[in-house]
């Protein structure tokens, strides 16, 4: 049962796809062709990818005790934000805005203000990261495949020239100053070098004794020395200071928390290395025999008390003793400012004990002549110069070796190229989709369209009521069976042009599927009650214009045609049409015979279909209803039962008047014509219930004007293997009917 259940759900779907399937194949055709003609027309959209490595991802043996996987994540984070900023993006449209290509890239090309710009680079870069590695994917979206990869790589290339700054940072900053202060000394040696000169000529002196150039030697040698020391205290600090401000991006009062970390033992370090920096500077001065080795000795046990002093910093910031939040910073940044700031202090402490000893060499030049004086004092200023600028020079050079030596913590491993496709639109893709959405919208109108019509269209509707099915009746293409019957050879007369047009197909085509499906319902309604014959049938419809009159006549043809003698009373009495169908007067009928003026016999007349006969409607009357409730109306019909086999009468329809009810009453059935797709469901159960009412015997339902071509299953097929075996008959290749059996 739920078998025969599932097959008819499925057929009825199928009925569904069947009769839609013109919607279904319009909407596949405008939604394709749109869809392809907007594909096809829409700028394409091409990406190019290129790839980054993030190598500085952290210190493993931080004193914070942080993972690595934590410190690569979070660097990883930090540079994709890096990425995507605005400063960054800024800057490469800056770049483009310079470049040799700027004419063809059409981010450029848009009339749009620099922010505009920014924002729309911004919004067609995509950052990912591979997951479980240091690397970054950069993604570009243009509309042209050069821009794409010219745009992604220019903007890795900014990223690694920004990074590549970044990690320069401090030995930048230190060969900055030192170039500035190689120019100053540069000059200042210049102006010295020509004061001493033209004092030398003026004074007519060539040279200083030997005892007082020596005291100038050493106090220059000093002062060159408070200088060296003074360049790299300044350097420290602008390195220190530069350190400082990296590190406050992660926590503004770190730098001052490192700065202020102290105890007894740090202080006690702290007033060591400064009295170790004022031995060293008081054993330079008197130069003793053996003080080289002790110097050195000196200076690496200071090295060692800085290294004490930075391992004492770091217990103490480990230690949680100080508001230094881990999170919040690196190993590698907080161990350089830990080890500046105690090269600071070790600096000071140097320059004041350099201080106090250049001190005591100006007191003793301070009591030579005034005349050697001034060329102490020009000659030591003339030298201390030199070396001042020998010294910065050498310095300069080295912080360029060191500066050059410097790598980005990032390295651009695959540059992008421009790609072959594009991936907007996808032809394909979107071709495909198209397909299916078309398909679904049609299969979805379909079944709307079918869910709110609720007009009966198929047997299976009629079945669904309780009501039973006598026969159908296909629709009459006129101009197709005109073709056809010109086919066979027929030539069609005025006359038969005119029942043509008035639809009596079974007087002109005996040989129609449309004459076999009435010659069908005529068997069906003799066979329909065997124990019971009847006579005397009312054809009718719940509304107009649903076929009743020509179906009447037309069943009357082929009961006629078979030997019965026949006979059609036009019972409708307000649109009468049976006249028409057959060429006769209307005015001598059925209410002359009603209301006296005529005996029965004199109003049939008969017809030029061999045991066919007619009586019309007649005058019509102003009160049609009462005289289909008179008794002459009886004997109307008692009459013709006698006189013939069998009688269809033709009335109004049920639901407009009563008269079809009130006459329904006196005859021996009544059969329904159901227009396909033409009434709903209300209607005809409207019309069922007025004659269950009056208890009027329903034979059956006849659905007409069915369109078979919009039919699914064995209608479809039977009427049109019907249809080829009668107009084509044995002359039809085998193979072809073989096909259609």
């Amino acid at each position: 049962m739920e078998s025969k259940e599932q097959q008819l759900n499925l057929s009825e779907y199928m009925r569904v796809l069947f009769r839609g399937r013109w919607i279904i194949f319009i909407s596949f055709v405008v939604v394709v062709s749109s869809t392809a003609y907007l594909t096809y027309k829409m700028q394409p959209v091409y990406e190019a990818t290129t790839t980054i490595m993030i190598e500085d991802v952290g210190s493993e043996d931080s004193i914070f005790s942080l993972s690595p996987f934590f410190l690569s994540q979070s660097n990883l984070s930090n540079q994709m934000e890096v990425l995507r900023s605005r400063t960054l993006t800024e800057h490469v449209i800056r770049s483009l805005q310079e470049s040799p290509y700027r004419a063809e890239l059409e981010i450029l090309k848009k009339n749009q203000t620099f922010d505009d710009k920014v924002d729309a680079l911004r919004e067609d870069l995509d950052i990912s990261e591979i997951k479980e590695t240091d690397i970054i994917e950069l993604r570009v979206q243009a509309p042209s495949s050069f821009e794409a990869a010219f745009l992604a790589n220019s903007i890795a290339n900014e990223y690694y020239l920004q990074q590549l700054e970044y990690s320069k940072g401090a030995v930048s900053e230190v060969r900055i100053f030192l170039q500035d202060q190689l120019q100053t000394v540069r000059k200042k040696l210049t102006y010295s070098e020509e004061l001493l000169k033209t004092y030398k000529e003026e004074q007519d002196i060539a040279a200083l004794d030997v005892e007082t150039s020596s005291l100038v030697e050493e106090a220059a040698k000093f002062d060159a020395h408070l200088n060296d020391v003074e360049v790299d205290l300044n350097a420290e600090l602008r390195r220190l200071d530069m350190l400082k401000r990296k590190l406050s991006e992660a926590k503004s009062t770190l730098v001052e928390d490192i700065s202020e970390i102290t105890s007894p033992l740090i202080e006690q370090l702290q007033v060591e290395i400064a009295n170790k920096q004022a031995l060293t500077v008081n054993l330079m001065a008197k130069g003793y025999p053996g003080t080289d080795e002790t110097i050195s000795s000196l200076e690496r046990e200071i090295e060692h008390i800085k290294e004490k002093l930075v391992e004492e910093t770091r217990k103490i910031a480990s230690s949680g003793i100080t508001s230094i939040t881990p999170l919040k910073t690196t190993q590698q940044l907080f161990d350089l400012i830990l080890e500046s700031e105690v090269e600071v202090k070790s600096l000071n402490a140097r320059t004041e004990a350099l201080r106090d000893i250049l001190d005591v060499y100006n007191a003793q030049l301070d009591l030579l002549p005034e005349k050697a004086l001034t060329l102490v004092r020009l000659t030591r200023e003339a030298e201390l110069n030199e070396k001042i600028y020998l010294m910065l020079n050498e310095k300069y050079e080295e912080s360029r070796i060191a500066e050059a030596g410097k790598t980005a913590s990032v390295r651009i491993i695959d540059k992008a190229k421009p790609p072959r496709y594009p991936v907007r639109p996808s032809k394909k893709l979107n071709i495909i989709l198209s397909i299916f959405v078309g398909l679904g919208l049609g299969v979805g109108i379909s079944f709307v369209i079918e869910f709110l019509d609720d007009s009966l269209k198929t047997v299976e509707d009629i079945d669904k009521l309780g009501l039973t099915v006598l026969g159908t009746i296909p629709t009459i293409e006129m101009e197709e069976l005109i073709r056809r019957m010109h086919r066979e050879g027929r030539v069609l007369t005025e006359d038969e042009r005119e029942r043509l047009r008035q639809r009596l197909i079974t007087r002109i085509s005996p040989k129609s599927p449309i004459t076999e499906a009435y010659r069908a319902l005529r068997t069906n309604i003799q066979f329909s009650v065997l124990d019971n014959p009847m006579k005397v049938i009312l054809i009718s419809s719940s509304a107009t214009k649903e076929g009743k009159s020509t179906t009447t006549a037309n069943l009357a043809i082929t009961m006629a045609q078979a030997g019965t003698r026949t006979l059609i009373i036009d019972c409708d009495l307000r649109r009468p049409t049976m006249h028409a169908l057959f060429g006769m007067e209307r005015k001598v009928g059925l209410t002359n015979i009603l209301t006296g003026e005529l005996k029965f016999e004199n109003a049939v007349k008969s017809t030029d279909v061999d045991n066919l006969y007619l009586i019309t409607a007649g005058d019509i009357p102003p009160n049609p209803a009462e005289l289909m409730a008179s008794k002459p109306i009886e004997a109307v019909l008692d009459r013709a039962r006698k006189e013939f086999d069998m009688v269809l009468l033709d009335s109004p329809p049920i639901i407009a008047v009563t008269d079809a009810v009130i006459i329904s009453t006196r005859v021996d059935g009544i059969i329904l014509i159901v227009s396909s797709g033409f009434v709903n469901k209300r209607e005809v159960t409207r019309a069922v219930g007025l004659l269950e009412s009056v208890n009027a015997r329903i034979l059956g339902v006849l659905i007409n004007g069915l369109n078979i071509k919009r039919m699914y299953g064995s209608y479809y097929y039977y009427y049109h293997y019907y249809q080829y075996y009668y107009y084509y008959g044995s002359s039809m290749p085998a193979r072809r009917r073989r096909r259609m059996i």
